[in-house]
């Protein structure tokens, strides 16, 4: 039996379990009197998750203590940080249970979190997708083992807390984006039919997402202030993000002789031009590389915190090269 089959399998019965027992309240809908509990139809629902990444059981991080924490959605809900302590012989996706009951309930009702970047974040909602999307560490410009930021942690670009700062410079947010009620369940979880949130976590009607800030948008790529990268030319925003990746990109690689850089095993590994490994780098060529691989990962090109990640790519450029990215509009 292939995999979606079996996803598809497993998510049918999680419906019938939950249309059984009533799929749990939403913050926003008033319950029905006298505690009567009327059976919800959430299969569209479910089908929706079912092809969302969320459906998707990543084994190996599974199978890893402290990793289960955020690979299974029942360790998730329990809060168990160590395989053993999962009563089952098999691991499960990020399914229902992860969001609506145990933890993921608990962070809903209380909105917000604490990151390993920063305390008392107020996310709404939006604090369970947190959870897990950071980077589960503070970076430390001067750890020897280079470690690489975890993937998708989005939590840490959407708070400006997270990346390798450069020392003596003030960076900003745009507070537009952090300052929503429920964060990222604003823009990823738009109101679909029945007044249900949708579950594929993908943001598929821009308009949806973020027409009630941005008028008659039809693209994330919005026309960028100024010329960032220093291209010449004032492009879309998530373009513009695109060419300062480049232009960092360009500059590590400079910096270390024509060599390159790649994410192995949860660090950042450097090669010379010859692909040979590098024993060593300067902490600028290692603060340059823990930004732009943050930047890559999040997924947005800026979309997430336009501010911050304009800032924390020049400035990553910046402290590596001793000058700004050349003809750009620094800010």
């Amino acid at each position: 039996m292939n995999r979606r089959k079996w996803v598809i399998l497993v998510a049918l019965a999680l419906t019938s379990m939950l249309v059984a027992s009533g799929c749990p309240p939403r913050n926003d809908v008033t319950p029905p009197p006298n505690g009567v509990r009327e059976e919800l139809d959430i299969s569209a629902l479910v089908g929706q998750w079912v092809y969302s990444a969320h459906s998707n059981i990543l084994l190996l991080p599974a199978q890893r203590d402290n990793c289960v924490a955020c690979h299974d959605g029942g360790a998730f809900a329990g809060e168990l940080n160590e395989v053993a302590a999962i009563e089952r012989d098999f691991f499960v996706s990020i399914d229902c249970r992860a969001c609506h009951s145990g933890q993921g309930m608990e962070l809903l009702a209380a909105g917000t979190i604490d990151l390993p970047t920063a305390e008392g974040v107020g996310g709404g909602s939006g604090a369970q997708c947190m959870a897990c999307h950071n980077s589960r560490r503070t970076p430390d410009i001067n750890n020897p083992e280079r470690p690489a930021p975890h993937y998708s942690s989005q939590a840490d670009v959407f708070t400006a807390s997270g990346g390798l700062r450069a020392e003596g410079f003030d960076y900003g947010s745009t507070t537009a984006h952090s300052e929503l009620t429920n964060s990222c369940v604003d823009c990823h979880m738009t109101m679909g039919e029945g007044g249900f949130r949708q579950h594929t976590f993908r943001i598929d009607d821009v308009q949806a997402a973020c027409g009630q800030c941005h008028q008659n948008i039809t693209t994330f790529n919005l026309p960028a202030g100024k010329d960032y990268d220093g291209d010449g030319e004032q492009k879309g925003f998530q373009d513009e993000v695109t060419g300062l990746l480049r232009v960092l990109e360009e500059a590590i690689g400079a910096a270390i002789d024509g060599g390159s850089f790649a994410v192995e095993a949860g660090r950042i590994r450097f090669m010379d031009a010859a692909g040979e490994p590098l024993a060593e780098v300067p902490n600028e060529v290692y603060q340059a590389a823990f930004n732009h691989v943050l930047i890559t990962q999040d997924g947005s090109l800026g979309v997430h915190n336009p501010i911050y990640t304009v800032q924390l790519l020049q400035q990553a450029y910046r402290a590596l090269t001793g000058n700004d990215v050349p003809n750009a509009t620094m800010i």
